[in-house]
């Protein structure tokens, strides 16, 4: 038998032409892969624990066919080996893959980011993309199949047919009031002059890409400032595109979780995802199954929340709240965290039910939320990270929950979607005379909201909800993440809606803890006129596109 060199520097001439198709460099200790099945790069990059050698050594000498060629199937049974055979679940993060999910509901794409590690989403948004235009003959909304063939069908598209047609109806008009509030004239954008820069409006521009940079950001600025008021009808399903990037771990996690979801919108796009990723990552996707575990545990805790929870009328709350915790109530507490998703009222109104319950009753919701667990997999849900030293209810719209729940270094809990807990309009819609045609979108949504629920369509009732429609969520956190959070969703480009929430939080934080006020020196406290904005961050973009010379008029 011959002996094979162990180290990477002993490479033969042979083994460094067969490595250069998949290595940015053959010669360096840092380096990047291409051309490689993602199999072949997680079963190889497995063998790190295990092998003496390098990745060079073990791709050359293991994955590769004598001709050079992947040696695909070799990935694939290492990878299933390990991961599946053996349940070395940390080699199933070592192989990513990009994936599109195209047409599905806003609801459901909350379903998909909930999963916060090892999958990073972007997604198509309602503040910057308008939603007047049909796409092959249908308004941009999604009607369940179980729905549509029901005897609530055509009640159910009737209603959104008439949000989109009021939605369209909106865009001009609330155009109009924005430019009138900030015109042409008065919009300026960054431009460089003897190397300064400086603001400039349009009497002011020197050429045409400064006058097209000018156009394209103060178009946008205007849609903008528009979008963020109409999709106030938007409904839970208008349909979005969303774009992920995740290893095999996330990706075997977000099928099982949806095909455990109730949502027959849930089951279908797990089975569209795995045929998907079945191009890809076959083997790290081959255990992902519906978790009956969490399935039998959801249908045990409704059951009991709505016992003790159904009759009881929900009180009043704040906006924001932050929460008190003394130590020996942190039974009670945990107990309150477990039974939050599945009721419609306060953290604090939970607690006070809680606190008064029999013990009896008090173990019947702590055994029903862990279920039987018959193994280490089998894990109970995120009511057990409960302990952060702050956390906060909010009480806000699904607008703002959509833009608020993309925080992955903190705990969030949501409540279903519905309509107890009221909704807002905003003041524009009254000035372009749109209020009781906006109302009515309301009345006739809740109307379709409560004939679902009769009609046994209880989590399916989610999609006849309209973003300015009131939802309960419970955040946990500490507070490096709290100042990075408040920094972040204050500054003047947000949302005005979501950054009174989010100054809100910082203020009783402060008040409660003022010697942490560094910790939060860059929360942006004030109140922008006018609701437009985006203004200031399209003139820096503007600049930027002039000194690229590159102009995104796609849109």
């Amino acid at each position: 038998m011959t002996d094979k060199p162990k180290r990477s520097d002993e490479l033969t001439d042979q083994e460094r032409e067969l490595l250069k198709p998949y290595l940015s460099d053959v010669d360096a200790s840092v380096f990047t892969l291409e051309n490689l099945n993602p199999e072949v790069i997680g079963g190889a990059l497995a063998r790190y624990s295990r092998a003496p050698t390098g990745f060079k050594e073990t791709i050359v000498r293991e994955f590769l066919n004598p001709d050079g060629t992947p040696n695909d199937v070799k990935g694939s049974q290492m990878v299933d080996r390990v991961v599946n055979k053996y349940g070395d679940e940390s080699v199933a993060e070592l192989a990513v893959a990009p994936l599109c999910i195209e047409e599905i509901s806003n609801l459901m794409t909350k379903v998909i980011e909930d999963c916060r590690i090892g999958g990073s989403p972007i997604e198509e948004s309602t503040r910057y993309v308008l939603y007047d235009v049909k796409k092959n003959g249908r308004w941009r909304y999604i009607c369940p199949d179980n729905i549509r063939e029901s005897e609530m069908g055509e009640k159910f598209t009737a209603n959104m047919d008439f949000l989109f047609e009021t939605y369209a109806e909106m865009v001009e008009p609330m155009q109009d009031l924005f430019r009138k509030r900030l015109t042409k004239e008065a919009f300026e954008i960054e431009v460089e002059r003897d190397e300064q820069i400086q603001k400039a409006g349009l009497s002011k521009l020197q050429d045409d890409n400064e006058i097209k940079a000018h156009r394209l950001a103060y178009n946008f600025t205007i849609r903008s400032a528009t979008c963020d008021i109409i999709r106030c009808i938007l409904p839970a399903c208008t349909q979005a595109n969303v774009g992920l990037v995740g290893n095999g771990r996330f990706y075997s996690g977000l099928i099982s979780k949806l095909m455990t979801n109730d949502l027959s919108e849930a089951h279908q796009l797990a089975e569209s995802i795995r045929k998907a990723l079945n191009t890809q990552i076959p083997t790290f996707i081959k255990r992902a199954d519906k978790n009956t575990y969490n399935a039998e545990n959801h249908q045990a805790m409704r059951g009991l929340c709505k016992e003790i929870f159904d009759s009881l009328p929900i009180e009043t709350a704040a906006e924001v709240v932050l929460l008190e915790d003394e130590a020996e109530s942190q039974h009670i507490n945990l107990l309150a965290n477990m039974v939050f998703p599945y009721v419609q009222h306060s953290t604090q109104q939970i607690r006070s039910v809680i606190r008064q319950l029999p013990d009896e009753k008090k173990k019947q919701i702590f055994t029903a939320y862990i279920g039987s667990r018959k193994s280490k997999r089998d894990r109970p849900g995120r009511a057990l990270e409960y302990g952060y030293p702050i956390q906060y209810d909010i009480l806000a719209g699904f607008a703002e929950y959509r833009d608020l729940q993309r925080h992955r270094m903190l705990t969030q809990q949501r409540q279903n979607l519905g309509i107890e807990l009221g909704y807002s309009l905003p003041e524009e819609i009254a000035e372009v005379g749109m209020t009781e045609k906006v109302q009515e979108c309301f009345e006739r949504t809740e109307s379709l909201h409560r004939d679902l629920k009769r009609a046994g369509f209880e989590q399916e009732s989610q999609y006849a909800t309209l973003f300015n429609h009131f939802i309960r969520w419970n955040m946990g956190m500490n507070l490096r993440e709290l100042g990075h959070f408040a920094e972040l969703r204050t500054q003047k480009a947000g949302h005005p809606k979501y950054r009174r929430t989010t100054q809100m939080m910082s203020r009783l934080y402060l008040d409660r803890h003022p010697e942490m006020e560094p910790v939060l020196n860059f929360v942006d406290y004030n109140d922008y006129d006018g609701g437009i904005t985006r203004a200031d961050q399209e003139a820096r973009t503007a600049r930027k596109s002039l000194a690229k010379g590159i102009f995104d008029d796609s849109d």
